[in-house]
């Protein structure tokens, strides 16, 4: 099934995956991997999730526009047949025509809608497992007018998958606490969410505008990997006392 030159590439991914800096920060990891994915397997559209509860937090993209995850967000993730709420979580890496969950209506809606007005033709979804618990979805997309994927793009991703997790393992054991990561500014802002503030309200409190405050929060988002102030709420009360 592969060419001399598949095997050589996946040789390569995998050298290069066994050698990435672990304790570079959690977004410059999974931007390396993203990259490395691309270089060596020529997969160019891409986007890094980390899974909480069987929900996607906020991503880390390669080559695909903000607009379109927002749109993805906010009206279209339940309809995707590679949510991991729409799939056999058994397998750790699915097609996108291979769902045998979804009805076909919902999935022909989602590929005719979403995927096609933001031009795209077909995706695939490695899931990574740490003690065999979904963690994190590496999405892959393919643009109009590309191939679609199909079973030697899986058996590729069969070959770097426990490479990936065991390095995305070390990774995180290797990270220091959030608390650490996050500026005076983005610890005040959090207080104020914590007692309810909106937007204009921390803004005045801080003397700083609206868009500066949406700004902070963004990066919150990130570095607690989630995507909205319900979700930075939750997974903040465990530091509540240290804030």
């Amino acid at each position: 099934m592969f060419y001399k030159n598949d095997v050589e590439n996946i040789l390569k991914a995998n050298y290069h995956i066994s050698n990435m800096n672990v304790k570079q920060s959690n977004e410059g990891f999974k931007r390396e991997l993203l990259q490395m994915l691309s270089q060596h397997l020529d997969y160019h559209h891409m986007l890094f999730w980390e899974l909480s509860n069987n929900e996607l937090s906020a991503p880390v993209l390669f080559n695909i526009e903000g607009h379109t995850i927002n749109d993805y967000l906010q009206s279209y993730k339940h309809l995707d047949p590679l949510h991991p709420q729409n799939i056999n979580s058994q397998h750790s890496i699915h097609l996108m025509t291979k769902n045998e969950i979804m009805c076909p209506q919902k999935q022909t809606h989602y590929k005719e809608v979403f995927l096609k007005e933001n031009r795209y033709e077909d995706e695939m979804a490695m899931y990574l497992k740490v003690n065999n618990k979904p963690v994190a979805v590496i999405g892959f997309l393919r643009k109009l007018g590309e191939k679609l994927f199909n079973e030697k793009d899986m058996l590729k991703l069969v070959y770097l998958k426990r490479n990936i997790e065991n390095m995305y393992s070390l990774h995180h054991y290797s990270q220091p606490s959030i608390l650490f990561e996050m500026t005076e500014r983005e610890r005040d802002v959090l207080n104020f969410v914590f007692k309810g503030l909106k937007n204009g309200e921390i803004a005045q409190q801080l003397f700083v505008s609206e868009n500066t405050i949406k700004k902070h929060l963004q990066n919150l988002y990130r570095k607690f990997q989630v995507t909205n102030r319900t979700q930075l709420l939750a997974k903040c009360l465990k530091y509540i006392d240290h804030v």
